[in-house]
């Protein structure tokens, strides 16, 4: 079984770092409670200053109970309506992909 990862790269508003953590450390538990393992890497060498957001699930067959999960979740759903609203973004997305890990 292959773990299949959903990465959503993100650009941090200037100045807004902390506000940026305060409301990943909510999305997180949001996410977690759907069935993912969700990590944060911020860059640190090289390319742009960002931020990689890693959902993790165990497979195709648990991502798709996780997203549909998280897709009927409350908190989420007013997460995404207050993004979608927000005129000043605390972060932007530049990248999401989904990626499926693979034996080498």
């Amino acid at each position: 079984m292959s773990a299949v990862n959903q990465v959503t790269v993100v650009h941090v508003a200037p100045g807004r770092f902390d506000e940026f953590l305060k409301r990943s450390s909510k999305l997180k538990k949001i996410r977690e409670r759907a069935g993912a393992r969700v990590r944060y890497y911020q860059t640190v060498a090289g390319g742009h200053p960002a931020v990689a957001v890693v959902a993790e699930t165990a497979g195709w067959k648990a991502h798709g109970e996780y997203m549909a999960k998280l897709e009927a979740d409350p908190e989420w759903q007013k997460f995404v309506a207050e993004i979608r609203a927000d005129r000043d973004p605390v972060a932007t997305i530049v990248e999401q992909r989904t990626s499926q890990e693979i034996e080498v």
